[in-house]
């Protein structure tokens, strides 16, 4: 299916990356696009400011080198379409399949970071789909929401500003990020998509129901548990430790960080995915 591009002048740069969306169903589907090499899909995590732009680190640091990426916004987020879907673990899953064939793909590398990881564990339903896997810093097994979804309230420009340098450690992705997540905050529909979004992740039978224990022993395809090494909370290394452990074959592997290691390191982070991946 064609894509076709679009330029946003009042934000940087996103270069090496291109923006660009692709129509599935219900919606424009919004990616950004860069590097050659094994098609890989990328899905970022639950954060109401985060969009596909949080994996440009990465991508500068060389996650493209070898890599053809589509870093995703997942939808309800980012500068994309918002449907009036009502959204739920299974229909984010199916939005990432729709997004494979309309790219034109049927099997593909995916990395999912937090609920990205939750997201990609669909492998164990279509391994048919997915060449290897990354799992990192993965949500999906613990029964309470994060802070960020328990208690949603849309960030003032301060709040954004002062929580950005525990997620990224250079100044220039620090300035840069500020930039796209503000953008995010305001978005059309943004609050109103992400609040139905938290009303299902804080709804306990469905934490229940969608929780990873039972499915990571089914997963059948090459595994990679990525994890920060300083990871606590709800995300502690326990976590990455057990799920590996859970997953037939699985590597796991400990890399300088917390639970947004993949942008504080993406030197670390790059080398792992590459080494695993290309």
């Amino acid at each position: 299916m064609a894509t076709s591009t679009k330029n946003t002048e009042t934000m940087p740069s996103i270069a090496p990356a291109v923006e660009k969306f692709v129509q599935v169903t219900d919606v424009k589907a919004r990616y950004i696009e860069a590097g050659v090499g094994e098609p890989t899909i990328v899905i970022h995590g639950v954060g109401f400011t985060n969009s596909s732009e949080v994996w440009l680190p990465a991508i500068r640091a060389g996650l493209g080198d070898k890599l053809h990426l589509y870093c995703i916004d997942n939808v309800g987020w980012g500068a994309g379409d918002r449907p009036a879907s009502e959204y739920s673990i299974s229909y984010f899953a199916d939005y990432i399949r729709e997004v494979q064939d309309a790219l034109g793909y049927s099997k593909t590398n995916i990395i999912g970071h937090s609920l990205g990881g939750w997201i990609a564990v669909f492998a164990y339903e279509s391994p048919n789909r997915v060449r290897r896997l990354v799992l990192d810093n993965i949500a999906g097994m613990n029964a309470t929401p994060p802070p960020n979804v328990a208690g949603f309230k849309p960030p003032t420009h301060e709040q954004l500003l002062t929580g950005l340098p525990g997620r990224f450690s250079a100044a220039r992705d620090i300035e840069e990020q500020a930039a796209f997540q503000w953008r995010n905050v305001n978005t059309p529909g943004s609050v109103e998509a992400f609040t139905q979004i938290t009303k299902h992740l804080n709804d306990g039978a469905m934490r229940r129901r969608y929780h990873l224990k039972r499915r990571l022993s089914k997963i059948s395809v090459p595994t990679l548990v990525s994890w920060g090494r300083e990871a606590d909370g709800l995300f502690p290394v326990s976590a990455g430790q057990k799920i590996a452990a859970s997953i037939p074959g699985a590597r796991l592997e400990l890399y300088d960080g917390d639970h947004f290691a993949n942008q504080q390191h993406p030197d670390q982070f790059v080398k792992l995915m590459t080494d695993f991946l290309a």
